[in-house]
């Protein structure tokens, strides 16, 4: 199965409703309009990061090194904005969780699921000792798991995380290769 990236510059088991889908939505096109926004042409900026989804299918790794090259070819805006490159998404809040949805609706018109930014790095033999990381190196500090999740699947290795399942925002892991 292969899975969609959101790209996330600069450094949830709720539906949302239609009425907040459309304001959320609204609203990011006519701030992605305005001439004040720092990020560059296409990204949508909440508080100090700016996003960006991208529609090209990538394993999680494909994904994640994109992201890496993507950064790297951003321009600063003299004496205004300093880009420090560019990792999958790491979510910090619920609010957070509902804006990045609202950026994958409006550019695809759906809710795919997509990978973001959370991995673990150590295999543990108990689901409840894993420790998880952003890719970007901010804290995990905001978990929005779907219902039996994270559950290791049966033993087999799920070291990365999605959202959009089944239109939520819930998290769900899978394997990097699929």
């Amino acid at each position: 199965m292969a899975m969609l990236t959101l790209l996330l510059l600069l450094s949830a088991a709720f539906t949302l409703g239609d009425r907040m889908t459309a304001r959320i939505a609204n609203d990011l096109v006519t701030f992605a309009a305005d001439q004040r926004n720092p990020c560059p042409r296409g990204w949508f900026q909440f508080n100090s990061r700016c996003f960006m989804f991208v529609k090209t299918a990538r394993t999680w790794p494909n994904a994640e090194r994109h992201c890496q090259l993507l950064g790297q070819k951003l321009k600063p805006v003299y004496n205004t904005v300093k880009y420090l490159g560019a990792n999958l998404a790491s979510v910090h809040s619920y609010e957070e969780s509902q804006f990045l949805q609202a950026v994958v609706l409006i550019t695809t018109g759906s809710f795919p699921l997509t990978w973001i930014g959370g991995f673990d790095a150590v295999q543990a033999k108990v689901e409840k000792d894993r420790l998880w990381f952003w890719s970007d190196g901010s804290k995990f500090d905001h978990e929005s798991w779907a219902e039996g999740e994270p559950n290791n699947n049966n033993g087999a290795r799920e070291p990365c995380i999605h959202f959009n399942f089944g239109g939520t925002l819930s998290f769900i892991k899978l394997n990097f290769f699929e």
